[in-house]
Order: structure tokens, then C-alpha cells, then sequence
């Protein structure tokens, strides 16, 4: 599979980059409304600076400038800036220059002011302004901007420059913030705990296998190697054979086995008794053949994963494979990743490589975020404006044809023009899914109500508007997911008042079977397992329903009488649509309880224990939410622990401003996901978000796991949110390599250093134990990954270092991993001298340091004043 090149995130000059999808066909092309808006490139440039964090009423300051770079004067009037903001606005503080208006969601309108003034060719003007909570990353700046003339033309702002942020009332939060800014100092004492190890003594396999057990002699992997599988295995034999000769250049020929087979080969056999379970295996090496074997084609997947790593990271430059035997089966049948698609876009290769991933450390269920506020993600046939006009952002404020821009999309709605527009067709949905199924790894897709659902609720309201134009009254309101008679008021997290289905109508219910039932299609005509659907549930606000007539009537109707309680209604009844069609219930953990319609309070909800599968995600420490996942397991519900503060790969690696990505629960790198402790829980709090120590008896009385609720924990589950993935390459990056951490904790379940009982020695024991994965990544993974998924843009984490007596001393948080540096102010490149040892710095005034891959690609790179 083609990936595109790594762009370093260096300068931060954003630039509004098109991304592509395939459904731009020019018959395509030729039915998109929309496609008349004439854009062009403003001559107007847009620096953003942070002021500070720290103002009152939880609230930060910034600055806008203008720079007209034009050989015209940019007028006062006759226009309108619109851009998205994260961050929502204190819109007052734009007077007197701007009127500032919030359209819905992140997007914002600035209309010049009688007190704004032309600004002549080569000057500037500072717009300052202010907007609520904080802004510590790059990610939280607005974007997106362009401005629309009063004739109709669009001038797209291609260029924003942000400034750095360096004091702290710039890279804290408040003045309680006491998390720390990761310099290279900071680094270097951190990674000081981790040193390179002799590579005898580092594992070859991630995740970590039950149990090796070393032999003597080799066997020595030829050319023209014959593979003999049992019947069940012909496609595992088949990705072993391709994966031979794309990796390694060795041919192989497979073979039916007979019962004749004898010599030098690699067998694949099937042993219906065995005791690990069909993703267990069992891979025997010696001198004269290699063998795996499992009572499923899971197991044989699994056992070629783990060969092929063993060839891979051999020492030695000659296929010789040190002989051994290894007894292998996962600790969780659920090892999942979730992947937002909504928010941004993503293609159907980068979908793709994200299964191979998953794929190549064991991980077998992908959930797949199909829908949310910001776009529908799925061709379906019955209802094209879902994808046709929910699958759409560009510039708008009636919505009529597509969506508003959000995350910094822009005013084009064209499928291919940016990372805000595009869907999977029906064909490529169900390539995906036969791509996921042949690497053992089951799609399960989400379909995000009642909550999160504006793509939806917009595109079917789009829908009812053109049937009552054409007077198809009867028809118009037939899928309608809102009610014309609604009044509630309500905001959802995301800042929209409009993005929450009306549970109290039918019409709502036809859609949800039009919709369940074309996924259904899909996966059966695909051949992929389809055994649960996700429905969302999570984030549905106070207010909503609350001044329905339809809600009213059905209340009374029903004998309701908490407004929040249909909630409950509404997903029992999906519960049976779903179980009619045999199949499962899943949903954010929000789905399993009720909730005060005053206070916000939750309880569980024993109702749906059992047919419905929570996935437990808001764990901050201190919020009173960390015992859901134990509390849900112990009622009988089967639960997925997908935990923000270690498994949300949207979050940030660190607090470095440079760093993309959100921080409301946590900032962690690859060693959280790999520290979780599912059956220990409470022993992962030590800080809490804002770097507070947690007492080691804070959860003293919190709720416990009992016997039988560790039975009902499933697995584990990572997820990707996509608002601050919209730049080639961002997926990657935030995924990887904190995903290894993840598959090698839902392998392996609770590790051996987590039972010892002194909290100290126990994460003593754990930076031991993280020493050797990490040595695992430095030295060998990172060059397999260069080698498997070349330009894959994982990320490298700049080094530490410091200066002591003269001399530059260096580290890397995975050790192996190659140091370059620069010690007379040029930048450091792949020809830049290899750190190996401390350097004397002599009369150098700085120190530039960056980690590089096998391919030549860096970190972000690190200054040290040398002084």
C-alpha cells in the first residue's frame, strides 16, 4: 500500500491541505451542489499569540492579526471572517471592531465593525479577544479561516502562523497546573531511569508471549521454503507466503498437507483439543522445521505474527532462526481500537493500514466510528442525503446542501478538497470489512444516537424540506429525526444546540431500521461477521426532550415520568430491532445507566445487563466516575474498559505546545497504555490531570472487582478521536507507538510487577519491566515498522540531554534508538554525528539534538543553550 511522506509538524504555518476519497467520480462531481462557490487565496495572512491562560472567569487571552500582504487596500467593510474555534468565545470581547456571532458547534462569523479600518498594503491590525478555559497546545488555536464578500466570493486565509508558547501563563492551564513542560532537561531525567540493554537479553515479540522456551541449533530459512496447512489455514498460508516474499524476498510454495509431508518446511496444523482456546497457538522452531499449531485459523494467524517477528528481528543478517518453542493465548478476547471517521475523514488505505497494525499485534476488534455531529461516514442506499449532505462540510450557514465547516475544514465541500467531507461507498465499506476479516479482526460499526447524531438529523431535515417543496407531504416527514414543534433548549459539549434525535417519534425508528438493516446487508454480502452494533448513547445533555409535544405525549402515554428516561426507552427499543436480527447492543457506558434530570447524577441500570456491552470510558481520576467499569461488571454487564486517562490516543504525548492533541483527562506516551493494571484498577492513580499526587489510600473504599465481575471484563479497547487529526500522516502518529502498549496489556492482562502490594516497589518494578519493552521498540520494532509500513509516521520522541562539565550527554525514552546532534546552530539532519557517548561542546553557544528512524526521519528537534 502507497502511504504518503511524514510532514514534520516544525514551522506551524498550517496550510489548508486536500485530501483525497474515492467518491469523486465525475458523475459524482457533476451532482454535488455546491461546487459553484468561487474560491480564491486572501492576500490577508493571520498570526494567532496566546496572551495567557490565566484570566478571570476561567477564561485566556489571545490576539488575531491581520496582515495584508496584498498590493491592495483590505477594506473595513463589505465582508465576513468565518473560522472554527474549539475554544467557545467570549464574543463580547471583539467590540468594538468585530461583531461576533456563534453559528453552531466550533464555527464562528467576525463582521467588521464601524471601529475597524482599512488596512494598506504591507501593515497589520491586532484583533484581541478572549474565549473560555485555556489553550496550551497549537491544536487549540482557532483555524479554518477564510472570508466571504458580499458578492458571494470566498478568500481562503491559506497561511496561519502561531506564535510559540513559552511563559507560563502560556503553557499552564491555571496556576494550579502542575504538570510539567517537557524540556530537554525534564526528558533527560526521565529517560535516565532506562538504559540499553544487551540485545540478548530483549524480546523479539510484541505482545509479550505466555511462554518461550529457548533450543539449540537453528533453522535456516531458504528460498523456494514449502508451506503445508491444514484445510482450515489456506488463507493463513497464503498471507504467510505473501508476507515471505514482500518482506523478506523469499519465495514459498503452499501445499494442501496429505498426511505425507516429511523435511525441511513450515507447518501449519490444525489440533482440534488443543487447550488455548482458537486464538491460542503453539510455534515449535528446530533445526528441521517450523510448526504451528492451534485448534483455529485465529491461532495460526497469531503463531505467523509471531514468527515473523522472530525473523525480523534476528540478530543476525542470515535467515537463521534460533530454535524454540512457544506457548501463546491472549489474556482478553476483546482487543480492540476504536477509530473516529467522523470529525475528520479518513481514507479507506488509511483505514486499512490501521488493520494491519492492529493485525500485526494482535488486536481483533475494530470499532469503527461511523457517524457524529460533524459527518456521516456510510454510503447507504435508502437514504443518500445522509452522506450526500452529512458527508459534506463547507461554507454555509442554511445547511442546505452540507454541513457547516468544523475543526478547520473550510468553505469547500468538494469530497477530496479537505479532510471535512468525503464517505466510504458501499463497495469500499465492505472491501474494508473483507480486508479486516481476512487479518482476523472483526468490524464493529457505530452508528452514534441520539446524541451526536446532527449529520443525521440535518441531512434528513434537508431531505424533508425538498419532499415538501416537490409536495410529498406524507414522505417528507417519513425519516425526519427532529420535531418541528420542539422548543428545548439545551448545548452539548461540543457546543451545539441541535445534535440530539427525537426519541418520541416514529419516523425516528424507520430511519434507525433502514439503517441497521443496509449494515446488515453489507456485512453478510461481504462475508464478514457482523454480531454487534454500537449505537453511542454517550454526552446527551440536560434540556433535551424537555419541551416536545411528541416527548409530552409519549410520557404519558408510556407512564414516564423522568424526561431522561427515554433515553432508557429509546435503546430498549433498539435493543429489540437488534436482537430480532440476532444480534448484541453495544454502547458507551452512558447507555447502561439513568440519569437525574436535575442534577446530572447517574445510576446503573440492571436493566440491560447482559445483551448490552458497555465500553467504560470517563475514568478521571477524581471526577467520582472511576469505579463504572467495576460497578457495571459486578451487576452482569460484559464490559469493554476503554479508559480515557490510559487509552485515548487522541490525547497529547505531553504538554511540549508542540505536541498535538486534546488533555482533559490526561497526557500520556506509550508506557501508560502498556501500566494499566484492568484488575487492579485504582493502582493506576497517581496523578491526577493537573499533576496532584493521589493519596495511596484515595480508593481505600471504592468499589472492589468482585470474583465474578472479573469474568465479565471482555478486554480492553484503544480509541482515536479525529477533531485534531485533520494533517497527513496525524493518525499515525498519534496511534502508534502507544497501540504497542495497548496490545501488549490486552495480551498479556495484568502484569507481574502489578501484584506486588508496596506501591513503590511495585512501580520500581515496572520501570524494570518497561526497560525491556522499551529496548524491544528502540532497538528492534521501530526498524521492523520502517521495514513493514515505510513512511508509516509514527512518532519519535525528541531526546533528552543536558550539559555536565563541559560535555553534551543525551538519552532516549526507548533505548536503540539513534541520537544525532548539532553543535554549532545548523539543524540536525541525517548527516549530523551519531550520539554515543558525551561530547565535549567546547566553544559551541547551542546544542540541537533529534532522534532519527532507519529511514532518516527525526523528531521534533531539541535546543540546549550551551551555557
Amino acid at each position: 500500500m502507497e502511504r504518503q511522506l511524514p510532514i514534520a509538524i516544525l514551522t506551524f504555518i498550517l496550510v489548508l491541505i486536500p485530501f483525497f476519497t474515492s467518491c469523486d467520480s465525475p458523475e459524482e462531481e457533476a451532482a454535488f451542489p455546491g461546487r459553484e462557490l468561487l474560491i480564491t487565496t486572501s492576500p490577508i495572512e493571520i498570526d494567532w499569540q496566546l496572551n495567557s491562560n490565566f484570566e478571570p472567569d476561567n477564561k485566556f487571552s489571545a490576539v488575531i492579526t491581520f496582515r495584508n500582504t496584498g498590493s491592495d487596500t483590505f477594506e473595513p467593510q463589505g465582508w465576513a471572517l468565518y473560522f472554527n474555534s474549539l475554544r467557545p468565545l467570549d464574543l463580547e470581547s471583539f467590540s468594538p471592531w468585530f461583531t461576533a456571532t456563534h453559528i453552531n458547534g466550533d464555527f464562528f462569523k467576525l463582521e467588521p465593525a464601524e471601529d475597524f479600518e482599512a488596512i494598506a498594503p504591507g501593515e497589520e491590525r491586532e484583533i484581541p479577544y478572549k474565549a473560555m478555559y485555556h489553550a496550551i497546545k497549537f491544536t487549540d488555536a482557532p483555524q479554518g479561516f477564510y472570508f466571504v464578500y458580499d458578492d458571494g466570493h470566498i478568500e481562503n486565509v491559506e497561511t496561519i502562523h502561531i506564535a510559540p508558547f513559552t511563559a507560563e501563563e502560556q503553557t499552564n492551564r491555571s496556576e494550579t497546573d502542575r504538570v510539567p513542560v517537557p524540556d530537554a532537561e525534564f526528558t533527560f531525567n526521565r529517560n535516565e531511569n532506562f538504559s540499553l540493554l544487551n540485545p540478548e537479553n530483549v524480546g523479539r515479540i510484541i505482545p509479550t508471549p505466555r511462554n518461550i522456551t529457548p533450543d539449540e541449533g537453528a533453522f535456516h530459512l531458504q528460498q523456494g521454503i514449502d508451506i503445508y496447512y491444514n484445510v482450515e489455514f489456506v488463507n493463513e498460508a497464503n498471507f504467510l507466503a505473501a508476507r515471505l516474499l514482500g518482506q523478506f524476498r523469499i519465495s514459498a510454495s503452499t501445499h494442501l498437507q496429505s498426511g505425507d509431508e516429511n523435511g525441511a518446511g513450515i507447518y501449519l496444523n490444525l489440533d482440534p483439543s488443543a487447550d488455548s482456546g482458537s486464538e491460542g497457538y503453539r510455534l515449535v522452531i528446530n533445526p528441521d522445521e517450523i510448526t504451528i499449531t492451534s485448534s483455529g485459523s485465529a491461532g495460526i494467524f497469531y503463531g505467523i505474527q509471531s514468527l515473523l517477528a522472530i525473523i525480523s528481528n534476528r540478530d543476525a543478517d542470515e535467515l537463521m532462526i534460533h530454535a524454540m518453542a512457544i506457548e501463546d493465548s491472549p489474556a482478553f478476547a476483546y482487543r480492540g481500537m476504536h477509530l473516529d471517521v467522523s470529525r475528520n475523514f479518513l481514507s479507506a488505505d488509511d483505514v486499512k493500514l490501521l488493520i494491519d497494525l492492529m493485525a500485526t499485534y494482535k488486536l481483533n476488534k475494530f470499532h469503527f466510528h461511523l457517524t457524529d455531529d460533524e459527518g456521516w461516514r456510510l454510503e447507504i442506499d435508502a437514504l443518500p442525503e445522509l452522506t450526500m449532505i452529512g458527508g459534506r462540510r463547507g461554507h454555509t450557514e442554511s445547511e442546505e446542501h452540507y454541513l457547516i465547516p468544523a475543526y478547520g475544514s473550510g468553505p469547500d465541500p468538494t469530497p477530496g478538497s479537505s479532510f471535512g467531507s468525503g464517505w466510504y461507498t458501499r463497495s469500499e465499506y465492505m472491501d474494508i470489512l473483507q480486508y479486516a476479516n481476512e487479518r482476523h479482526i472483526e468490524v464493529i460499526p457505530e452508528i452514534d444516537v441520539p446524541g451526536h447524531a446532527r449529520a443525521a438529523i440535518v441531512a434528513m431535515k434537508a431531505r424533508a424540506e425538498r419532499l415538501k417543496a416537490a409536495g410529498d407531504d406524507s414522505g417528507a416527514n417519513y425519516f425526519r429525526l427532529d420535531e418541528e414543534g420542539d422548543t428545548s433548549v439545551y448545548r452539548s459539549i461540543q457546543n451545539f444546540d441541535d445534535n440530539v434525535i427525537n426519541v418520541c417519534q416514529e419516523s425516528t425508528y424507520r430511519f434507525m431500521e433502514v439503517v441497521i438493516d443496509e449494515i446488515v446487508d453489507l456485512h453478510m454480502l461481504a462475508g464478514a461477521p457482523l454480531n454487534s452494533i454500537h449505537v453511542g448513547g454517550d454526552e446527551v445533555p440536560l434540556g433535551v426532550w424537555e419541551q416536545s409535544p411528541a416527548c409530552r405525549e409519549l410520557m404519558e402515554k408510556e407512564g414516564i415520568e423522568n424526561v431522561r428516561d427515554l433515553q432508557v426507552y429509546f435503546f430498549d427499543r433498539l435493543l429489540s430491532k437488534l436482537q430480532d436480527r440476532g444480534l448484541s447492543m453495544a454502547g458507551w457506558e452512558e447507555v447502561v445507566f439513568r440519569e437525574d434530570p436535575e442534577t446530572g447524577e447517574h445510576f446503573p441500570n440492571p436493566q440491560f445487563a447482559g445483551p448490552v456491552h458497555p465500553h467504560v470510558w470517563s475514568n478521571i481520576w477524581g471526577s467520582g466516575t472511576e469505579h463504572y467499569a467495576y460497578t457495571l461488571a459486578n451487576m452482569g454487564y460484559k464490559v469493554i474498559m476503554s479508559h480515557a486517562s490510559n487509552f485515548y490516543f487522541d490525547l497529547a504525548y505531553n504538554k511540549d505546545w508542540e505536541e498535538p492533541g486534546f488533555y482533559w483527562a490526561s497526557m500520556f506516551d506509550t508506557i501508560e497504555p502498556y501500566s494499566f493494571i484492568p484488575f487492579n484498577l485504582y493502582r493506576n492513580a497517581v496523578r491526577d490531570n493537573f499533576g496532584n499526587p493521589i493519596p495511596e489510600n484515595q480508593y481505600e473504599n471504592e468499589t472492589i472487582l468482585s470474583v465474578q465481575g472479573r469474568e465479565n471484563i471482555l478486554g480492553l479497547q484503544g480509541q482515536l478521536w479525529t477533531e485534531t487529526v485533520n494533517r497527513p500522516s496525524a493518525m499515525e502518529y498519534m496511534v502508534m507507538p502507544r497501540l504497542l502498549g495497548l496490545a501488549e496489556r490486552a495480551w498479556v492482562g495484568d502484569a507481574d510487577w502489578s501484584q506486588i502490594q508496596n506501591r513503590e516497589q511495585m512501580w520500581n518494578q515496572r520501570d524494570i519491566a518497561w526497560n525491556e519493552f522499551a529496548n524491544r521498540i528502540g532497538q528492534f520494532e521501530f526498524r521492523r515498522l520502517d521495514t513493514l509500513y515505510p513512511g508509516l509516521n509514527y512518532r519519535l520522541p525528541p531526546p533528552g540531554g543536558v550539559i555536565r562539565n563541559g560535555q553534551l550527554v543525551a538519552n532516549t525514552f526507548y533505548p536503540g534508538l539513534e541520537i544525532r546532534y548539532s553543535l554549532d546552530g545548523s539543524e540536525v539532519t541525517r548527516e549530523s554525528p551519531i550520539y554515543t557517548v558525551p561530547v565535549d561542546i567546547n566553544d559551541s553557544y547551542s546544542v540541537s539534538l533529534a532522534t532519527f528512524n532507519t529511514l532518516g526521519r527525526s523528531s521534533r528537534i531539541v535546543t540546549i543553550p550551551a551555557e
